[in-house]
């Protein structure tokens, strides 16, 4: 599970180089406060994201994971703080991979292959396909793929529901 995550990073040579505080929560009551970053312990890469093994003041370690390409930081793993993680009033449902089947049958398209068009998230998509409404959070059992570019397609990910908008005509 990943929660998004707002980062104040350095940037040198490039943005978002590493980071020195996170903070999740803004809109809510429940705000947890900023988490100053006290030293990057690890640092490594796949070919979709960066990840920082970080300690803080408080010296709990955490696993932050930045993708470049949707400029999205999200916290992997509380390590020795997983009470951030905890989300009282927030139910978590995981999706197998028939619904994840259903879901990517009804999307379009994605951000990757269609910017312009994908204003949905793809957990809006999910509450449709297991008839979900109020407060959760969707994991994914497997990796979603959109049917049109084939890109990875996480709960967060922006994507084009099928059939755009639809016009009512009226006979005269």
């Amino acid at each position: 599970m990943s929660l998004p995550i707002h980062v104040d990073a350095y940037s040198g040579y490039k943005a978002n180089e590493r980071p020195q505080a996170f903070w999740l929560d803004v809109q809510i009551e429940q705000f947890t406060g900023i988490y100053e970053i006290e030293a990057v312990e690890v640092r490594w890469y796949d070919p979709n994201a960066e990840y920082f093994k970080v300690r803080t003041a408080e010296g709990k370690r955490y696993i932050l994971r930045y993708d470049e390409h949707a400029d999205e930081w999200t916290l992997q793993s509380g390590l020795d703080g997983a009470e951030l993680l905890a989300r009282p009033n927030l139910e978590f449902v995981t999706v197998g991979p028939d619904a994840i089947r259903a879901a990517e049958l009804r999307i379009a398209g994605c951000e990757r292959c269609r910017p312009e068009e994908a204003d949905h998230l793809f957990d809006s998509i999910l509450a449709e396909v297991l008839d979900k409404q109020g407060r959760f959070e969707f994991v994914l059992s497997e990796t979603a793929r959109c049917p049109n570019c084939k890109a990875d397609v996480s709960e967060k990910t922006l994507v084009e529901p099928q059939g755009g908008i639809e016009v009512e005509v009226l006979s005269q």
